[in-house]
Formats: structure tokens, C-alpha cells, sequence
């Protein structure tokens, strides 16, 4: 199945969402959001071609930190199209000689496979 990354990586996840949430909240309501507090509306929030870029950029910027988390320590070693480990499935890394001893079994059954094609 897909690859479902540790509960404090989903919880980083959910965190950065929430934060992009707020943006665009911040968005739309900003300027109240600031009155109701008694502050002045930040400079930027006066020129809607601005607060658009400022805010886009904000979005798209923790849209990049999810993605990122969401591949964390996901990785697959494939050869031929075999897969020789899978941190996906197994959750860990290879132990040494794991990697080289599939590799060996794989070529020697590669190697068989052609040889019983040349004798037919």
C-alpha cells in the first residue's frame, strides 16, 4: 500500500495543514482579524496584487514543507525491476550484506534463466 509516514511525522503534517489553514484565513479576514486586536493593518495588506503574492507565497511554501515530510525516509532499491529492499514495507533500513546477497541471488537466477534461453 501506499507509504504511511510515522505518527509524528502525520502530526508535523497536520500541523503545517493547519498552518495553511490560518493563511488563508488570514487571507480573507486579515485586516478585521488585525482591527479586532488593535493593530494596524500590516503594510503589505493595503495593495491586494501584494497581500495575494505574499499569501500565495506563505501557501505554497508549506504546501512544499508537507511534501517533504510526506516523502521522509521513504525509499525503495529496485534492480531489473526487482525490488531488492523497501523501507516502505519494512519500515528499516537494509542490514549489511542484505542488499549485496539479493543482488547475487538475482544475477545468478538472471544468469540461469539466459542460459536455459540459449539451450532451447
Amino acid at each position: 500500500g501506499p507509504y504511511t509516514p510515522p505518527a509524528y511525522v502525520q502530526y508535523g503534517i497536520r500541523a503545517v495543514r493547519a498552518s495553511q489553514v490560518g493563511v488563508a484565513i488570514f487571507f480573507f479576514f486579515g485586516e478585521q482579524i488585525l482591527a479586532a486586536a488593535g493593530m494596524p493593518p500590516l503594510e503589505f495588506m493595503s495593495d491586494s496584487i501584494t497581500s495575494m503574492m505574499y499569501h500565495g507565497g506563505a501557501l505554497y511554501g508549506l504546501n512544499c514543507i508537507v511534501q517533504t515530510l510526506k516523502s521522509i525516509n521513504a525509499f525503495e532499491i529496485v534492480y531489473n525491476g526487482e525490488v531488492l529492499h523497501s523501507k516502505l514495507s519494512s519500515g528499516g533500513f537494509p542490514q549489511p550484506g542484505q542488499l549485496v546477497q539479493k543482488l547475487r541471488e538475482l544475477k545468478s537466477r538472471e544468469k540461469q534463466a539466459s542460459q536455459q534461453e540459449q539451450k532451447a
